[in-house]
């Protein structure tokens, strides 16, 4: 059966406003609230990363301090004056951090991987629980440094220095998951 030039004409025309009618989009479902316990979890994992950002500056103090009383250090510069040690409290707080750490971080772990929540939100949940993973890989890497610490022989303790390092690369791979960084806030006197 041949088709005429009118029924093409028609059905093109029918096509053409098919095409350019409006189409009422569908509406998103709406998205499930947030756990109950996502705050606690966030300010956990913010106090855990504060603690050990006050830990890993004590570890530079220590760095700065050995490497400045050592003048036969390569890193030792002529013109450098020397760094005073922790404190014997900033030392033991430092230490307390480090040796507590994982036990802080397994906790959190445990509760963001074992809550129930919505099933909506299982994404929210796996990316909570890597990133709190991310925070006991920062305690592997705090105490790596704390234990070679304690067997360094005298001098410059150049030798856990790449360990300092990667604890603190370790620290902003967990801070940044988190929102948390290193800036201080500057307090202005008033005059």
């Amino acid at each position: 059966m041949p088709i005429g030039r009118r029924s093409l004409f028609l059905s093109g025309g029918a096509l053409f406003v098919a095409a350019c009618a409006r189409v009422t989009p569908q509406s998103a479902p709406p998205t499930p609230a947030p756990p109950p316990d996502l705050e606690p979890w966030n300010q956990e994992a913010q106090g855990i990363l504060s603690d050990v950002l006050n830990t890993l500056r004590t570890f530079d103090d220590f760095q700065a301090f050995r490497v400045s009383t050592d003048n036969g250090s390569s890193m030792h510069l002529p013109s450098e004056l020397s760094w005073d040690a922790p404190t014997s409290a900033a030392w033991d707080e430092a230490t307390h951090v480090t040796r507590g750490l994982h036990g802080r971080a397994d906790q959190l772990f445990t509760a963001v991987t074992t809550a129930r929540i919505n099933p909506d939100l299982w994404r929210l949940q796996r990316t909570l629980a890597d990133a709190t993973h991310n925070l006991l890989d920062l305690s592997d890497a705090l105490s790596a440094y704390r234990d070679r610490v304690d067997v360094l022989p005298p001098g410059d303790a150049s030798s856990a220095l790449r360990l300092l390092d990667a604890a603190w690369a370790q620290w902003a791979a967990a801070a940044g998951r988190w929102g948390v960084s290193r800036a201080e806030a500057i307090g202005c006197a008033s005059a």
